[in-house]
This record gives C-alpha cells, structure tokens and sequence, in this order.
C-alpha cells in the first residue's frame, strides 16, 4: 500500500463520500465470508463501516482477506459506494454506503479473543479488568470515555468564563487529617521518612488563595486509603475549586449553574433553579443517606416511640441504650417468603446492622416472629405511622447507634427500590445536603474523625 495514512474515520463516512476514494484504519468488528463476496465491519472509535471484497475485481485480495479474523488490526483502501437497496442497514450510522476495498495491509493480527468486543459486556469483571484492553475497545466503553471528556471539557470553559485558573498542585506531599488513611510513598533520598499522596489539594488551594490568585480550580486526582465499598474508591478524580471574597450562596449559586449547563448540553434536559436543599439530619432522617435519591419514596419513619412499651428485648434494649428504631413501608411485599426476607439481613450487615425486623401484612393479620412481643394496639400504631395496607411489607431496623439504624436501613429502602422498579432511569432530582456535622466519634481509635471529606 502506498500510505498508511488515514483519510477518513470508519464511523463517518456517508453518502455525501460515494465515488471518494478512502483509506481506513482499525480493528475487524465482523467478518462474513459468503463465498461470491467478502464483507468485514471495520471498527475505530468513530464507529463502523462495512467493507466488501469481491473476488472477481480483485482475485489476489480476496485470498488476503479470507485470512483475516475478528480483532486483526488493518489498513484498507477503497472507494465508497452506495449500498444495494436490500443491504441497506439503518442499525448503523453508515449503513446506506460501504467501501469496495482496492488495498489491504494486515497491520497485526489476533488470537481468538477471551472476551467478545463486539458484543456487549457478559462477562465477568474480573475478566474484563484481566484483559482491559480489549474490554476498552466496546463501543459502550468508548462512548463513556467520549462523555467524561467532553464533560471535563465543558467544566473547564465554563469555569475559564467566570475568571478561574486551572493550576496543579503537588502530588507528594505530607499526611495531614481529612477522613481517611493516607497512602505512603517512602522517600529514596530520606530513609524511613515518607510523601503522602493527598486526599485532596486543600492545603495546598489555601495557599493559593493566600497567594492572591483568588479564583482556582484543577481536575483533581485525590487518594485515600480506605476499605472497598461501591461509593468508596483507593483514587478518584474530583472538580476541586475554591474562591476567595464569596460567601456560601455564591458557591451554591456557581455550581448550579454549570451542573444547569452540563445536564442542558449533554442531556438536553432543564433542571429548575434554585436547587433543593435538605439539611444533613432531614437526609439521614428521611432517607438513611447523605447523598439521598428523592426519585422515590419509601422514607423513612422513627418509630421509636410506639415500640418502647412492647415486650421485645431487642427494641427495648436498644432504646435503653439511647438507639433508635426506624422503619419503611414496601408496599405490595408482603408476600415475601422466609428465605427472601432472611436474605436481606447480610445486605443491612454490610452497613453494621446487627439484624432485620418485619411485620408483614396479609389478609388483616400481622405475620413476623417477633409480633407476639406486640400488643394489638402497638401494632396497630406501627401500621398507622408507615400508612401500611393489606399486602404490604414494614422492614425494621433497631440500633443502639441512631446512625448505623439509619444507614443500613438506608441501604435497604434504595434495595427495594430497585426491586420494585421505583427508581425513574431518566429523571434527575439535584439537590444540596447542607449543614453536614464536622467531627463524629470513631469507637475504634476513640478520638475525633471527620465525619465525610471535610472539602
């Protein structure tokens, strides 16, 4: 082949290109071998086009291009025509043309894969981390890394529009407290003296502020050593800013605005301003969440109070011990059998519960192991509170620490909102969690901790 050279990308070639003459890279998506023709779809990260080889125009080619496989990497040249009005595939965005390939070169080829790229994912993450590589070629993964680019793209122009400066600051620095153990990078030059990698760039944006530069922002990687759970990450990236001369409703205001203009350009979607707002003791309250999802239901309700008199230990012990008992109405799940209801007690231990109550409710009778510890008037006034019926569900947690009752139950009710199908996929409810608590006790260390990433 005369030059490797790209000419145009594989998903954006159209009908405007017939007659053009083109030469393409990428990886073989599908390969079909229909004897009288040979057609490949070649794959970048534009997308697709459906290449053709035909054995009577181009006899030596042929026999190359019968060798190929899925996932060799290729060059081809060819000129663009305009498909056969039966072999027009509307699936694909150039699914009205295909390319008459001319030149062929085999850049690299390929085993069979231990995973289908051009399927989508089914297998299992370990090994889709095993082999990213390829897991990175999907489409759908690509179109992620498209989106997260063209949202950090917008962050940044918008920003720079209101005065900000984008600067870096250090990697290696020293520990200092902010919610989480520090990963340690010894230092060659200084034994048994260590960096810290930051949890976040506070420090060193104060001293920026100092400084006089005012208005600063930086896409931020931020490391913190903590157990794995799904929203806990050991590093993460974070839009870090801070400004000097505001107050909180200029900050409030600031992001309303670009997180308004990041929904509008990539979703199309108008999001009402001025943004909700619920104060840190409401969330946890009401939903068992400092990040609550208010698409739904199924809050919340203390039921403390209706429970102290009743003959069960485990709620009176609790409330001694100045805990708390809190509760939620599923509705329509009071069929639940033993073992569906058993199984929601390891889903509330990841989250320190200690164990799951219920009362279900069906055919005007109250079915649970622990309702012969309840008076028919407590149980009653716990039916009233959650505004139960016939047919539903109360889940229960009871804990000496408020918190953890309130957290595990938390965990449950977004559970059962995916099981019942609550959870509109489409719908974004933004709002602000103010007046987070600074400090809380941690048992363990028995001093003073952060209570979440005070920045």
């Amino acid at each position: 082949m005369s030059s490797w050279i790209r000419t145009h990308d594989c998903g954006k070639i159209s009908l405007n290109d017939v007659g053009a003459t083109v030469s393409l890279n990428g990886w073989i998506n599908r390969y079909r071998n229909l004897g009288g023709l040979l057609f490949i779809d070649l794959r970048d990260r534009t997308g697709l086009v459906q290449v053709v080889f035909s054995p009577e125009q181009q006899p030596e080619l042929f026999k190359i291009a019968e060798t190929l496989r899925n996932e060799y990497v290729v060059t081809v040249k060819g000129q663009v025509q305009k498909r056969p009005e039966t072999m027009l595939n509307p699936e694909m965005a150039t699914g009205g043309v295909e390319v008459a390939a001319t030149e062929l070169v085999i850049v690299n080829t390929a085993k069979t894969p231990p995973l289908y790229v051009n399927k989508t994912a089914e297998e299992e993450e370990t090994l889709r981390l095993r082999y990213r590589y390829l897991d990175l070629r999907r489409p759908e993964m690509q179109k992620k890394l498209a989106l997260r680019h063209r949202i950090v793209k917008l962050i940044r122009d918008f920003l720079d529009t209101k005065g900000f400066w984008e600067i870096e600051t250090p990697m290696l620095t020293r520990s200092t407290p902010e919610g989480a153990r520090d990963f340690l990078v010894p230092s060659r030059v200084n034994p048994g003296q260590f960096y810290a990698l930051p949890q976040s760039p506070q420090i060193f944006k104060q001293l920026l502020m100092v400084s006089g530069m005012e208005k600063y922002f930086q896409i931020a990687r931020c490391f913190r050593d903590e157990d794995l759970r799904a929203d806990r990450q050991p590093e993460f990236t974070q839009v870090d800013l801070e400004m000097s001369f505001v107050e909180r409703e200029t900050i409030l205001s600031l992001m309303e605005e670009m997180m308004a203009l990041l929904l509008k350009e990539l979703k199309g979607i108008e999001l009402p301003r001025p943004f909700p707002r619920l104060k840190y003791a409401e969330a946890m309250d009401r939903y068992g969440s400092d990040k609550p999802d208010t698409r739904f239901g199924l809050k919340l309700v203390e039921i403390s109070e209706l429970v102290t008199e009743s003959e069960f230990t485990v709620f009176r012990n609790v409330l001694a011990q100045g805990g708390k008992v809190v509760a939620f109405n599923a509705p329509g799940c009071g069929q639940y059998t033993r073992r569906e209801l058993d199984a929601l007690s390891p889903l509330a231990a990841k989250y320190g519960a200690k164990g799951v109550a219920y009362f279900a409710l069906a055919e005007g009778n109250v079915k649970s192991p622990i309702a012969k510890f309840f008076t028919q008037n407590q149980l009653e006034k716990v039916i009233t509170k959650l505004d139960a019926k016939d047919g539903d569900l109360i889940i229960i947690i009871a804990d000496q620490k408020p918190q953890q009752a309130l957290t595990a139950l938390g965990a449950l009710r977004l559970e059962f909102g995916r099981r019942l199908n609550l959870i509109p996929e489409n719908q974004y409810n933004l709002l602000w969690v103010v007046d987070f608590p600074l400090f809380e006790e941690d048992p363990t260390a028995n001093r003073l901790v952060s209570v979440h990433h005070p920045f």
